[in-house]
């Protein structure tokens, strides 16, 4: 009895959005690109999107059965392969409009609304989809290269990353000065800017 009520607990725990407990969780969302955030050399408002997670540990996580779905439930990009302790992994808009194409459900992309939009994180069990992190953010949040994200690392406290977008308003989540961090720690470490020769930016140029 006392093993079938632990298990209880556990399959609760693990169905409740936000608690982590089983799973990874949504660490920082950039709905408003107004750059080439994704590295291919174009700007491109739907492409430059992203959404980040992290896996909290204390052990690797598995990330086949984990989906991004947007607000109305319908997904926008499966994961696959792990993610070690403490690991984040990025997704841009470019790669989930590549996983949708792949799986014969348009090009859509994240669709995230700079006006303010949900986010989820779901694990798809059997045939069964449980929500394991959901975000909801607001206009604040959505502004031009305002990323929202926890801060530290799986914290349960959000915070805008505005260094590039100063946010200056008392509604919350408030604005940290920190650049946006996808693919790395939320330690408020500035993005790196990728060294560019003349011929490469021509060629950017000369393809419009």
């Amino acid at each position: 009895m006392r093993k079938i009520l632990l298990f209880g607990v556990l399959l609760f725990l693990c169905a409740r959005p936000g608690t982590g407990s089983c799973g990874p969780l949504l660490n920082e969302i950039l709905a408003g690109p107004a750059r080439d955030w994704n590295g291919d050399g174009v700007y491109d408002s739907k492409n430059d999107e992203w959404v980040e997670i992290v896996n909290p540990g204390p052990g690797s996580l598995t990330l086949d059965a984990y989906i991004l779905t947007d607000e109305r439930g319908k997904a926008v990009y499966g994961f696959s392969g792990s993610l070690s302790a403490g690991a984040v992994q990025v997704v841009y808009g470019s790669q989930s409009v590549a996983w949708e194409t792949a799986h014969g459900l348009g090009t859509s992309g994240l669709r995230l609304a700079n006006g303010g939009d949900t986010v989820q994180l779901k694990q798809v069990v059997g045939t069964d989809t449980l929500t394991v992190d959901a975000y909801t953010y607001n206009a604040n949040e959505g502004g031009s290269d305002r990323s929202t994200g926890r801060y530290p690392d799986g914290a349960s406290g959000w915070q805008i990353f505005d260094a590039l977008n100063p946010y200056s308003g008392t509604t919350p989540p408030l604005g940290n000065g920190k650049s946006p961090t996808p693919g790395q720690p939320n330690t408020g470490t500035p993005t790196p800017l990728r060294e560019e020769t003349w011929g490469r930016i021509k060629s950017v140029y000369e393809s419009r």
